[in-house]
């Protein structure tokens, strides 16, 4: 029988915590608490529970009694950080995060340097004598509450962004703080009020458009809802020796031995996955940061062991200091999935009968799907082979589109600067997705390879035209209705349908299958 939360939060040291599991702390929730009991670098934090989330659902406000707990579980991340929430002179930032009990890459919201004021973000401007730092992390906070938090439009936002043109991120700042004022007719809370708004908005976000999408795509149990992280800010916006990475153990795409990810310095975690910015590769890392790589690696090992699986891992580093953000199984492409499963019966984690579990039926068919032949065509962009296959589709540069001409009975091909969250609805009537921007850790590629379609990133500038009717790639104008080929194994995208032929005899693939057919003879 599963265990029953006793209460409503839980720190992630408390003895009870252990035996919960994802169904209570969500895999988030559950992920800090076994990394904090193997011993890795992990910022303090603590869990609100689903339970809570599925109560705050169903009565439209926080249960009788968390605001409490709230209050007790801030004052232990005060002790264990040494400084103060809502401080004016050194203040303590968190970050609110969600947690479903099964992996829901991007779809819900997250809220950064949670607890940060007017007055604070001038004291830590001193603290550390670097103004873009503290002004910036306002910034952030201002930008997604304001969406997040209390739900204006992305629109309203940049407008006001843009009329703010060049000025610097103070006076950026003090437009998103009179915006959020003016729009929602409530003032900027407090650090206490922050967080309970914050915590309410994750809350929300699991009945967001984009998450009941994803999960009536995945077949996903909308009643199990979230439970909610709430964690020390840990910062990777603190200069060179500093950064953000999104790490898989071992390559999503193939399933080859060697962790495959990005990374960006001087930058947050959001940064990485909103495929915005050229991200480094972990390689980049080992070579400005040896210890630090070093240290990673043996994470990894431990991580992989442990779940005896691929894990998909986010870190911080904050001046030389590394720091493990998350843990969960990797989302991979059908034919790492097989790759995988071999993989781990060979090294003696797994047993034959648990690898054949670990392949549904529609990654094995996309493992065994047709591959391009060696004509590339008319090549219009090269870029990053983020999710393996061969896709052939019309073109659509935004997401509605793509699913109208879905519903007209079309294959497409969504070709955009990068893709969001909102955008899930287009990624879904779509056979292949190409962007102009982001790694293999964005959120075009985590996304496509977990529902089997072919993409390519990072395949250039991409400008779509107003009415999006079509769009520049790398140079090249592209209209919609076009067919395009997307080649997800080489990052090529190009004009016409290329010839497909079946893919080569893969001794990997006909080892897994022999275990299929003795399993069902």
């Amino acid at each position: 029988m599963p265990h029953i939360a006793a209460r409503m939060t839980y720190a992630l040291l408390d003895d009870d915590a252990a035996g919960l599991g994802r169904e209570v702390l969500g895999g988030k929730g559950a992920g800090l608490v076994r990394m904090r009991e193997l011993g890795l670098p992990v910022p303090a934090a603590f869990v609100i529970t689903t339970a809570c989330g599925r109560d705050y659902l169903r009565e439209q406000r926080l249960p009788d009694g968390l605001a409490r707990e709230l209050d007790e579980r801030i004052a232990a991340l005060e002790r264990a950080g040494g400084r103060r929430f809502g401080d004016d002179d050194s203040p303590l930032l968190v970050s609110v995060r969600s947690g479903a009990p099964v992996s829901m890459p991007g779809m819900m919201d997250t809220i950064l340097n949670v607890g940060l004021t007017w007055e604070g973000a001038e004291a830590l401007a001193g603290e550390t004598g670097d103004a873009a730092f503290a002004w910036g992390c306002l910034e952030r906070l201002l930008e997604q509450f304001a969406r997040t938090v209390r739900g204006l439009s992305a629109g309203v936002v940049e407008e006001a962004l843009m009329d703010a043109g060049g000025a610097g991120t103070r006076e950026r700042s003090r437009v998103l703080l009179e915006l959020i004022e003016r729009e929602s007719g409530r003032p900027f809370p407090d650090a206490a009020g922050q967080v309970r708004e914050a915590v309410e908005a994750v809350f929300r976000s699991w009945m967001s458009p984009r998450a009941r999408a994803y999960r009536r795509h995945k077949g996903i149990d909308e009643a199990m809802g979230t439970a909610v992280v709430v964690q020390t800010m840990v910062f990777g916006n603190r200069g060179e020796d500093s950064g953000s990475g999104v790490a898989f153990t071992r390559d999503p795409s193939t399933g080859a031995q060697g962790a495959y990810g990005d990374f960006l310095f001087d930058a947050q975690g959001e940064d990485v996955v909103a495929g915005e910015r050229d991200t480094r590769p972990l390689a980049e890392l080992a070579e400005r940061l040896p210890a630090v790589a070093d240290e990673l690696r043996r994470v990894f090992d431990v991580l992989e062991r442990d779940a005896r699986d691929m894990c998909d891992v986010e870190f911080t580093v904050e001046q030389g200091r590394l720091w493990i953000l998350q843990t969960r199984v990797g989302q991979r492409s059908g034919r790492a999935a097989v790759r995988l499963a071999v993989a781990f019966v060979e090294e003696g984690l797994i047993s034959v009968e648990e690898a054949l579990g670990r392949v549904g039926d529609e990654q094995l068919e996309a493992a065994m799907a047709p591959v391009f032949d060696g004509d590339t065509g008319d090549v219009v962009a090269r870029g990053l082979a983020a999710s393996p296959g061969a896709a052939i589709g019309v073109a659509a540069f935004q997401a509605e589109r793509a699913q109208r001409l879905c519903d007209e009975g079309r294959e497409v091909v969504l070709v955009r600067p990068t893709t969001a969250p909102a955008d899930l609805p287009g990624v879904i009537a779509s056979v292949g997705v190409v962007t102009g921007r982001g790694g293999p850790t964005s959120h075009a590629a985590v996304v496509a390879r977990g529902m089997g379609r072919p993409a390519v990133c990072g395949a250039g500038d991409v400008v779509v035209a107003a009415g999006g009717r079509s769009a520049t790639v790398a140079g090249v104008v592209l209209h919609e209705g076009e067919t395009v080929s997307v080649d997800g194994d080489r990052g090529l995208v190009s004009r016409g349908a290329r010839s497909r032929v079946p893919a080569e005899s893969d001794p990997v693939l006909a080892r897994f299958l022999a275990w299929r057919q003795a399993d069902a003879a």
